[in-house]
């Protein structure tokens, strides 16, 4: 039997990052968000940066296989599932918020932080990788 879903006030300040808000019935779900993060010490751009393929961004993800059977037996006396309010203060990164029913929903996010520091009492320039000075 086939619920319907009732939800009588939602508020929602952000929503990004490729991030789902759905509202509604989905067969399938699928958000994905690769993010580059670079935090300098110093205020520098080294031109083509973040170009380059990292590992993290291309390696497949280790699916677990699924090998347990679980049985289960529902009852839903109500054919309604009724919510007052929801109050979303934000939504980031391939997050899902889905008021409904899906069959699947497959997320992925990755992030690669990089963190570039001077090295103490070595002027800025100075510590800078070699290939990234021109």
């Amino acid at each position: 039997m086939k619920r319907l879903s009732m939800v009588q006030w939602l508020n929602s300040n952000t929503v990004l990052l490729s991030s789902v808000l759905q509202i509604g019935d989905s067969r399938e779900i699928n958000a994905r968000s690769y993010v580059l993060a670079v935090q300098r010490q110093y205020e520098w751009f080294g031109g083509n940066e973040g170009e380059g393929a990292f590992p993290v961004f291309t390696r497949p993800l280790p699916k677990l296989p699924v090998s347990a059977y679980v049985q289960t037996r529902r009852l839903n006396e109500s054919p309604v599932l009724s919510v007052r309010s929801i109050h979303l203060i934000a939504v980031s990164t391939a997050a899902v918020v889905h008021i409904g029913s899906t069959s699947t929903v497959d997320a992925d996010t990755r992030i690669k932080h990089i963190r570039q520091l001077s090295e103490p009492n070595i002027p800025f320039s100075l510590s800078l990788p070699q290939a990234a000075i021109r």
